[in-house]
């Protein structure tokens, strides 16, 4: 029968005539297509028949370890308690006078000494793999070794960017964002990440030198930049700042994209010989050089400031969409300049952000250097602080980027523009150990859960915490424009 269908299509070729059916099944027979977009049963002629092509490599599209800034380059030491605690030494001495008379004897001096500690946290992924897929053949080999390597690149992926943020950004009862513990919520299982206790350390006077009293005056180490490019008379005037604090900074972590807008400004530095092949143009700007020594550039893609909300929760277990709210002018009490303004607000709890509600109606700021006074929903249960989002001048609440967290029970919630949307921040810091240090109560390890279904279960494990001992031997610019 076979034969017989392909002698007629051979006569019908050589005598010029072929019917339709006859064309059709010639392009059965010869064509082979290009596999299929659903399932298995789509393959048509020629391509039921072929062997499938993949590779056997992973291609990603995410991070990888060389994107990591902070991580690698912390020291790391061993906790062995939840609470952590060292001594700070702030004093050798008063400043009374260094002289004795003769046969007489010197004035009796003490050190001063303060105690501090940071709580021990707890990072965690969570991994599930079925035996069922521990069995087939797959292009990534063993499949609980692939998801315990992308578990470990998700868990560092938080670590990195808690070591910056934890606990940043949150909004006292002003507008202002200090860094201070009344202002976190008492019940946060989250990490006192770098930007929180830099802050807190550049207004605690614990944190200062005692020995230089009255000898100068104490500078900020957190200089506000308010939208503008990082200039190298910003790296020079900070660095000069945490010299005079002892400091011996030697890195500038940065977001990509506001070095960039940073080395640009030395492009018209660059002379190129006319007339040469080969030539490379660009201009590099990998150091810095200060009073207090070469500064290190680090761009860090984790440092990218956050912007607009998500439009959906990111898991079941996170609060509801929030309730209405609303929002009015105060005149005089912050930054804003005179416009129109939509909000967005998120609540967060432990298990992550809510999706997002816009504010019942747009907020008009009638002169500049004004604020907004938010009244914000009811919490719901489980919620531990907002997350709020404003727009520019005349934007959409969808265009709205985030401004600050407030915790619950705060009182009054004002935006004072502190912290402007979409802008982040970056850091001159001192990398050495004497300075700061990661503590491990458990370094990186892996949980096997109890077998109780036909699944492997599994979990990536980090417990420890960021310990700045020394925040004003480190610097900070906010509103880093880009």
């Amino acid at each position: 029968m076979f034969n017989e269908a392909v002698n007629s299509i051979m006569q019908g070729i050589e005598q010029g005539v072929l019917t339709p059916d006859d064309v059709d099944n010639l392009q059965k027979a010869i064509t082979a297509g290009y596999g299929y977009a659903g399932k298995p049963t789509d393959l048509t002629y020629g391509g039921v028949i072929q062997t499938e092509s993949l590779e056997t490599t992973l291609k990603s599209v995410t991070f990888d370890m060389k994107n990591l800034k902070m991580w690698p380059a912390i020291s790391i030491d061993k906790a062995s308690n939840l609470f952590e605690q060292y001594n700070r030494l702030t004093s050798y001495g008063s400043d009374s006078a260094p002289y004795l008379s003769e046969g007489g004897a010197p004035q009796e001096e003490d050190s001063t000494y303060i105690r501090d500690g940071q709580r021990i946290v707890f990072f965690g992924t969570r991994r599930k793999v079925s035996h069922q897929m521990t069995l087939v053949r797959t292009t990534v080999g063993d499949v609980v070794a692939q998801q315990a390597k992308e578990g470990t690149m998700h868990l560092l992926k938080n670590v990195e960017r808690e070591m910056y943020w934890g606990h940043a950004h949150f909004v006292d009862a002003l507008g202002k964002q200090s860094g201070q513990l009344s202002d976190l919520p008492s019940d946060s299982i989250a990490m006192n990440g770098l930007l929180q206790q830099l802050l807190r350390g550049d207004a605690d006077e614990q944190h200062r030198s005692g020995d230089f009293e009255g000898f100068g005056s104490f500078e900020s180490i957190v200089r506000d930049l308010d939208g503008q490019v990082l200039t190298q008379d910003d790296v020079e005037e900070l660095s000069v700042v945490l010299l005079e604090n002892f400091g011996a900074p030697g890195e500038i972590h940065i977001e990509p994209l506001a070095l960039s807008s940073f080395v640009r400004q030395f492009y018209p530095q660059f002379r190129s010989a006319p007339g040469l092949s080969n030539q490379t143009v660009g201009y590099d700007v990998a150091k810095v050089q200060t009073t207090a020594g070469t500064m290190d550039l680090k761009p860090n893609v984790f440092l990218r400031p956050r912007g607009r909300t998500r439009d959906k929760a990111v898991n079941a277990n996170c609060p509801s969409q929030p309730a209405a709210w609303t929002g009015a002018y105060a005149a005089g009490a912050g930054k804003l300049e005179a416009g129109t303004y939509n909000y967005r607000v998120t609540e967060v709890s432990d298990f992550g952000e809510s999706s997002p509600r816009d504010i019942t109606a747009a907020v008009v700021v009638a002169a500049n250097n004004g604020a907004v006074t938010l009244s914000l929903p009811t919490a719901q249960a489980g919620t531990k602080h907002y997350k709020v989002y404003r727009s520019a001048i005349g934007g959409t609440a969808a265009s709205a980027k985030f401004i600050g967290n407030y915790r619950v029970g705060l009182g009054s919630y004002v935006d004072a523009d502190d912290k402007q949307p979409g802008l982040g921040e970056a850091f001159m810091l001192d990398m050495s150990a004497e300075c700061m240090r990661f503590k491990q109560l458990a370094h990186l390890s892996k949980i096997n859960f109890a077998i109780v279904t036909t699944a492997l279960e599994f979990a990536i494990v980090l417990y420890g915490a960021l310990f700045v001992y020394t925040p004003r031997f480190n610097g900070c610019w906010k509103n880093v424009g880009k």
